[in-house]
């Protein structure tokens, strides 16, 4: 319920009055009665809303409460806020564990001279009011402005402090999080309009449309609130001019009249600064910088119209005929809905909802076009688009012309929109109306983090000045990646609402194409033209975005029928025509396309294109930003209604972690994983039969909801795209190598804690050969070394690079490691590399297929010691002596590691020690006798046979005395109990626990057969002897 609110800036806490009224229904109850009061905030994603325990006041108006003015920051100076949400909560808040307090240093230091916790929690009783079980603290909790606020709760955000069961912790605020006083600011004479008839102000945008519970006075909801302002009372007191006075602001060429209405507390906004709507800002294009002046007429005085020119202004949807019923539907709405004040050279943005476009066009051609239904749906629907009018010009009664503000009379005024002109659209980076009108919103490209980004934003400035500056230059744009999926589009739609573009956007998949057809060729290049031209000639400065062109496009197939080929060439030679075109006859357009495999396009569209952009998948430091973005709050309830509890993640959701496990991913991968991880934590709470405590809860995402999301994503798309996962695979699986972990230790850590080592220029040493015996553990090591560094793993097997058709096997390699350098940090392991790379000229193909993929991989691995920092090869061979004797040479695989057989029986036992550490031994189970009778021709795979058997043993054994168990419960009772029913109701965990004996293992080392024999292991050690000889 709606009830007025007053704030108490008295020290103590979370003390809520509430007046005789709204406490009637309450007075039996003996405990603390909750309640959550919700105030009208500035920043419609960060709803202000908290618990607060209550107490009845007698003394208090008719429906009002009082709160501390901590809890909301509410300025001891200036107008509040002065209506509320307050609505009373069944039941008590849970009591927190602990309570993280953050502290200033000087507040700190006096605070740990108390030697006793308790006296600790006195004085917090004392200086700010929180009571022992009643008091209800949150995150961000403030008990003093600048000097001590509460950072973090656990295990939810917000709870009841129990003196003697919550944990209270002290930090000193290192990092100045609890900010600085602000001093207090003096009116300089000078600026005040009663010294001076004007002043000089700075025009910023308002991010969200200012509720009429935060304006005072209240105005008529009639009243034009397109030209509303806001200042704080600062600004106000300085200018001289009351709340809810019309005002004049102007610069060297544009002036208006707004309405300036004070800012009330609790806000964030700067003093000194004229915050208004997208509309008028839209008027002062290209200097912010305003002169106020006293305004010498009023809206009364106002005259009124009688006929309004408007112009559309060019864009892509202004153009788009199945849109033009439902935007003249909503400019109709815009006019009849308020009193308008408009002024010539207006800007008029109108915003709707695309999806009714083809449902309101049938409405319309049925005669239901002023159907009430539609219009209130029209009002209520999710807009997602936005369209701009230009005010031409306008008449009054007597016919003469106006340069000053009108006012609209729908019944009086006739409005004629007939033209339309061109106009650069208003910047995103100057206002944000994505956020004011709620379209969907739009990822913004840190240009320090995405050098690509940095480059088309560099080129896209260029096309600009060079307009500015009358210089003819064309700009084409090729952007590529080599996955689908990496932000091609995002990145042009973003760059192009920061710098004032119109984006005409086709995506290529959308067209219906016959491949090889005549008519399908022409009918897709008039469809394009048709689209591209009659836009571009009122839309400047504009981008044409032509995404996946590789779809109409592609390289030609010698092996296509005649007719075909033709058609295919018309094709290419009509697109590139057409960017000829475009280029030529249009000089404000930059043409940009997108494709994901460039080599397939042909060689004269290609060659159209002045600028290539690779558009990578992102790194960790672009994938954080990712998370960091579709993390936040105004992303996370996005769409969420009032009654919905709203999502919040964890304070122990680490983004730097969830970027590093998430390497290889795109952004679309991303917003999936968050999405699932909203709705695990959804599906989490209504398991667990977790009923929220008040609106003012929130339903916490969680780290295990975000692995678990990673690990589906990577499942799902593995097959599709490639994704290597890190496995799980620790040191602690691995026995007797340790003078093997040293090395590998030297050779792998050193890059990665240390880069800055490698700076000078000295390459990296990032590739290492396992080689030895069959079953010695090479493949287990490289996985161990993926998951010990936390690296990526990729498995190559060689016949998984070979292909039929001439130059596929090559690409193959060169998949293989782009695919990892965009995962990386990541391991590429060649598992038997002499079948990959054997000694080249030896090889019986005829097209010399194997000498090429060592050619090939021979290259790859020259790139890894300058450009690929991240990646590491890994290769394991049983024959080293039938590789290519270029793999071993500095650069490539210069670090050779043998790994060979456990020669002492210590090994031995540290290999079974390994093997045998999730088993239940007995207490008779001596490992290093079972070693002592081990033979020194047991390779890792021998112990794990030997301990899979002595499992499978103990097991059999197991399972007999069951049996055997059965048959003398049922000779005892009398009974015939089958199995089932003797584990289900008479077998004890005892029963059934599977214990491994020493008899076990001695079993089965006696009917083990080592693979490898003495005869075979001399061989190995000669090839040893000699292969390390020779290097």
């Amino acid at each position: 319920m709606k009830v007025n609110i007053q704030f108490d800036h008295t020290p103590r806490c979370n003390i809520c009055e509430v007046s005789r009224d709204l406490f009637v229904g309450h007075e039996s109850i003996k405990d603390t009665v909750y309640a959550a009061v919700e105030i009208p905030s500035y920043d419609k994603a960060l709803p202000l809303r908290v618990t607060v325990n209550c107490i009845r006041n007698d003394t208090l108006p008719f429906e009002t409460i009082k709160v501390s003015a901590k809890l909301f920051d509410v300025s001891a100076s200036g107008p509040t806020v002065s209506v509320c949400n307050f609505e009373v909560l069944e039941g008590k808040p849970s009591v927190l564990e602990s309570v993280t307090i953050l502290l200033r240093d000087q507040l700190y230091s006096r605070l740990m001279q108390l030697r006793k916790p308790r006296h600790r929690l006195d004085f917090l009783e004392k200086r700010y009011g929180l009571q022992h079980c009643r008091t209800v603290v949150n995150d961000g909790f403030l008990l003093e402005p600048y000097w001590c606020a509460v950072s973090h709760c656990f295990p939810s955000r917000e709870g009841v402090v129990d003196f003697y069961e919550t944990q209270f912790v002290f930090v000193k605020d290192k990092n100045h999080r609890l900010g600085d006083p602000i001093p207090s600011e003096r009116l300089d004479e000078s600026f005040m309009l009663g010294a001076a008839s004007q002043a000089t102000l700075k025009l910023a945008a308002l991010k969200y449309p200012v509720s009429l519970e935060l304006i005072s006075p209240s105005p008529s909801l009639k009243d034009d609130d397109s030209i509303y302002a806001f200042a704080d009372f600062r600004t106000l007191l300085a200018l001289g001019v009351t709340s809810g006075s019309h005002i004049n602001i102007s610069n060297k060429v544009t002036s208006r009249m707004v309405r300036i209405f004070v800012l009330v507390h609790p806000h964030r906004f700067e003093s000194f600064t004229i915050y208004s709507t997208p509309r008028l800002l839209a008027s002062f294009q290209g200097d912010f910088n305003v002169t106020i002046s006293k305004c010498t007429v009023n809206e009364i005085q106002l005259p009124t119209a009688s006929s309004v020119s408007i112009a559309r202004v060019g864009s892509w949807n202004q153009c788009q005929k199945i849109y033009q019923n439902i935007i003249l539907t909503k400019l109709k709405l815009f006019f009849t809905t308020k009193r308008r004040i408009l002024h010539v050279g207006d800007m008029i943005p109108i915003s709707f909802d695309t999806t009714l476009a083809t449902l309101y066009s049938e409405d319309l051609d049925s005669g239901l076009s002023d159907s009430t239904f539609l219009d209130s749906s029209l009002l209520n629907q999710k807009e997602d688009a936005l369209v701009w009018f230009y005010v031409e010009g306008v008449k009054l009664n007597d016919d003469s012309h106006l340069d000053a503000e009108f006012v609209i009379e729908p019944s009086k005024t006739k409005l004629v929109t007939a033209n339309i002109i061109d106009k650069a659209p208003l910047k995103l980076s100057k206002c944000d109306f994505i956020s004011y009108f709620d379209l969907d919103p739009v990822f913004h490209y840190d240009l320090t983090k995405f050098p690509y980004a940095q480059k088309l934003t560099d080129l896209l400035e260029t096309s600009l000045k060079c307009k500015d500056k009358r210089i003819k230059i064309s700009t084409t744009v090729l952007l590529r990646s080599t996955a689908p999926n990496c932000g091609k589009s995002s990145l042009v739609q973003s760059i192009a609402l920061n710098l004032g573009f119109h984006l005409l956007a086709i995506d290529c998949l959308t067209l219906s194409v016959n491949a090889g057809s005549q008519d399908s060729t022409a009918k897709t290049i008039g469809y394009l033209r048709g689209k591209i031209e009659g836009v571009l000639t009122n839309t400047r400065p504009a981008i044409v975005y032509l995404s996946h062109l590789d779809v109409l496009i592609m390289a030609k197939d010698p092996n296509q029928n005649p007719e075909s080929l033709r058609a295919s060439r018309a094709m290419d030679l009509e697109i590139a025509k057409l960017i000829t075109d475009i280029a030529s006859n249009f000089e404000d357009t930059v043409f940009i396309c997108s494709v994901s495999d460039p080599d397939s396009l042909p060689t004269n569209v290609r060659n159209h294109m002045k600028f290539e952009l690779d558009v990578p998948v992102p790194d960790e430091p672009q994938r954080n930003a990712f998370f960091e973005w579709f993390l936040s709050p105004s992303l996370l309830n996005r769409g969420l209604g009032g009654n919905i509890p709203r999502y919040a993640v964890s304070t122990d959701v680490s983004l730097p972690r969830l970027s590093q496990h998430s390497a290889g991913l795109t952004p679309l991968d991303i917003r999936v994983i968050v999405e699932t991880a909203k709705f695990q934590c959804a599906k989490r709470h209504k398991s667990n039969d977790n009923v929220l405590f008040s609106p003012s809860d929130y339903m916490i995402i969680s780290n295990d909801d975000l692995n678990f999301s990673i690990s589906k994503a990577r499942d799902d798309f593995s097959a599709s795209i490639g994704a290597p996962k890190i496995p799980n695979v620790t040191w602690d699986d691995i026995g007797g190598m340790d003078l093997v972990k040293g090395e590998i230790m030297d050779t792998i850590d050193m890059p990665l804690k240390h880069p800055e080592l490698f700076a000078s220029g000295m390459k990296k040493r990032s590739g290492v050969l396992f080689y030895g015996p069959p079953g010695t553990g090479k493949t287990l090591m490289a996985k161990a070394i993926a998951t010990n560094f936390s690296l990526n793993f990729f498995s190559v097997k060689g016949p998984e690079l070979l292909n039929m058709y001439i130059g596929e096997s090559e690409a193959n390699v060169r998949r293989v490691f782009q695919k990892a350098r965009d995962a990386k940090p990541c391991v590429i392991f060649f598992d038997e590399l002499d079948s990959v790379a054997p000694k080249r000229g030896n090889q019986g193909d005829s097209g010399g297929v194997m000498d090429r993929i060592v050619s090939q991989l021979l290259a790859e691995l020259d790139g890894m010691g300058s450009s690929g920092d991240g990646v590491f090869v890994i290769g394991a061979t049983n024959r080293p002596d039938l590789l290519d004797e270029a793999l071993l040479r500095p650069g490539r695989f210069d670090k050779l590691l043998y790994l060979g057989i456990s020669d002492t029986n210590e090994k031995q036992c540290n290999i079974l020690q390994a093997l045998t550490r999730k088993f239940d031994l007995d207490d008779e189970v001596d490992l290093m006798a079972i070693a002592d009778k081990c033979p020194f021709n047991y390779t890792g795979a021998d112990f794990y046979a030997l301990c899979s058997d002595a499992m499978l043993n103990a097991m059999t054994r197991t399972a007999g005395e069951i049996d055997q168990k059965l048959v003398e419960y049922n000779e005892s009772h009398s009974d015939s109990l089958t199995l089932k029913h003797w584990f289900d109701k008479i077998a004890t965990p005892r029963d059934v626990k599977v214990k491994v004996a020493m008899t076990d293992f001695l079993k089965a080392q006696r009917e083990l057969t080592p693979s490898v024999s003495d005869e075979e292991l001399s061989h190995y050690l000669k090839v040893r002897a000699n292969f390390e000889s020779s290097n």
